[in-house]
């Protein structure tokens, strides 16, 4: 951005800066950076939360399973196998 600087109060023609002129062109470039900016952190964010909701899912189900195995309502594949096997020989 272009800047020349500036002071309002009155001092001796010595000391007197110039005005503060801004080129207009710069403030636009520097909008269209931040939009720019603004884009791409929002696309990060999306993706962050979408790995932010898979995670949160996946602690659920393994919650799940350490709830299921605690209360031990998992059956034993094998025994349960054996176990209807011996009722079908009887």
């Amino acid at each position: 951005m272009t800047i020349i600087g500036h002071n309002s109060g009155e001092k001796p023609e010595k000391e007197k800066s110039p005005k503060l002129i801004i080129d207009i062109t710069d403030i636009y470039d520097q909008r269209a950076r931040k939009r720019k900016e603004l884009k791409f952190y929002t696309k990060e964010l999306e993706k962050l939360m979408d790995k932010m909701g898979m995670l949160q899912h996946e602690i659920g189900v393994t919650e799940t399973i350490i709830r299921l195995i605690e209360n031990e309502q998992i059956i034993d594949l094998e025994e349960a196998i054996k176990e209807k096997r011996g009722l079908y020989k009887e």
